[in-house]
């Protein structure tokens, strides 16, 4: 169990990476076409999609609270209309990126209470999908003025889902004995 975590988090961790270094394009080029973006971005969240769906299968076979299955298809299908239609971005972005990023920070909250009694810092993970849950929300009901202000607060959200799912990790594979063991003892008491 314990390498299931240490595997989980080494995909996660690089495809955050890759993410907050997407972001960080968007805010400091925010001027960079949109199309390009669109493209980017797209093959991005189709590559997650397909991992988020792999990871569900892996997780569930040991009973761990993970929904990648709703993620990983929103993900895909985001990513096959950006690829086509690019143009797009402006009128999906918004909405896809507040539903992408509150069904990831739901994983980490149920990941957090499911080893609360476990885990010393599932505190600071379910703070931090509670973070993170808060600015997908704010992501899905803000009407953005502009498609450069898309581009810009869509980049800094990113950055921000991207830096708490680091940080969940690297918290994860840091304690991953901590972890497996909680999860162990979690599905003993389901028997």
């Amino acid at each position: 169990m314990k390498e299931l975590f240490k595997r989980t988090t080494t995909s996660i961790l690089a495809l955050s990476i890759i993410a907050f270094i997407i972001g960080l394009i968007m805010v400091i080029v925010p001027n960079v076409s949109l199309q390009v973006i669109g493209i980017t971005f797209g093959i991005f969240a189709i590559v997650f999609g397909i991992v988020l769906i792999a990871l569900n299968f892996a997780l569930n076979n040991f009973h761990i609270p993970f929904f990648g299955i709703a993620s990983g298809v929103l993900s895909i299908i985001v990513g096959i209309i950006l690829i086509a239609m690019p143009g797009i971005l402006p009128t999906i972005f918004g909405l896809a990126l507040g539903i992408w990023v509150i069904l990831s920070s739901i994983n980490i909250i149920s990941i957090a209470i499911a080893v609360r009694n476990g885990v010393s810092n599932w505190g600071l993970l379910l703070l931090l999908g509670i973070i993170d849950l808060i600015c997908g929300i704010i992501v899905l009901f803000n009407p953005f003025a502009s498609s450069l202000s898309i581009v810009i607060l869509g980049g800094i959200v990113i950055m921000i889902h991207s830096a708490a799912t680091i940080a969940d990790m690297v918290m994860i594979r840091k304690d991953a004995k901590e972890f497996a063991k909680a999860y162990e003892e979690g599905l003993k008491e389901l028997k």
